[in-house]
């Protein structure tokens, strides 16, 4: 008896492993497409994904804007949805690493609905600095732990514990200082994040 039970839950298991992934989950595309264009702060021009950068990202989806803020400055937003690839979603650090950028300061920062990481970036004689965050539509979030574990969640529920969170990096591209209290105040909002 204890036999067949063993082959019985073997079976089962097996049957979950395969079927479960083919299950369709709700994703946070629609959240990628619903990123404005422009607002009353500033100006967007969608940039295309390289091709090392879709590789990587596999099944998951992302976006890249080049965001122009009236009065000056320049960013690079990049909005990834790993609903079909959530491996591909991570703490931004390990890719500014690989870029070749040393973190010289980190900060955790407030935002109307939770909080993001500040960091300030070096490249040789480069400098830069990026603001993210992880953000279900809800809250912002920083800790990639937490970001599994709503993941794994909705897997679990089919999708019904909540929507799909996505990583939202913006990185200074330009010479010109950001005034990132209007960053966070102001275009973040404009952008959806709220």
């Amino acid at each position: 008896m204890k036999r067949i039970l063993l082959w019985c839950a073997l079976v089962l298991a097996v049957i979950v492993t395969i079927v479960w992934p083919l299950i369709p989950m709700p994703s946070a595309e629609g959240r990628l497409g619903a990123i404005p264009k422009s607002g009353h702060d500033f100006e967007s021009q969608p940039i295309q994904l390289s091709a090392d950068d879709q590789a990587f990202l596999g099944n998951a989806r992302a976006v890249q804007y080049l965001i122009a803020i009236r009065g000056g400055g320049q960013l690079m937003l990049t909005v990834v949805d790993g609903t079909k690839n959530r491996h591909a979603v991570h703490d931004p650090s390990y890719c500014f690493s690989g870029a070749g950028w040393s973190i010289q300061t980190k900060d955790s920062v407030k935002l109307s609905s939770g909080e993001a990481n500040w960091v300030s970036l070096v490249r040789g004689s480069q400098r830069s600095e990026a603001l993210w965050f992880f953000d279900d539509g809800d809250h912002q979030f920083t800790s990639p732990i937490e970001y599994w574990l709503a993941t794994s969640s909705r897997r679990v529920t089919l999708g019904k514990s909540g929507a799909e969170p996505v990583l939202v990096t913006l990185r200074r591209i330009s010479d010109e200082p950001i005034d990132w209290n209007r960053v966070r105040q102001i275009l973040l909002p404009a952008l959806g994040f709220r």
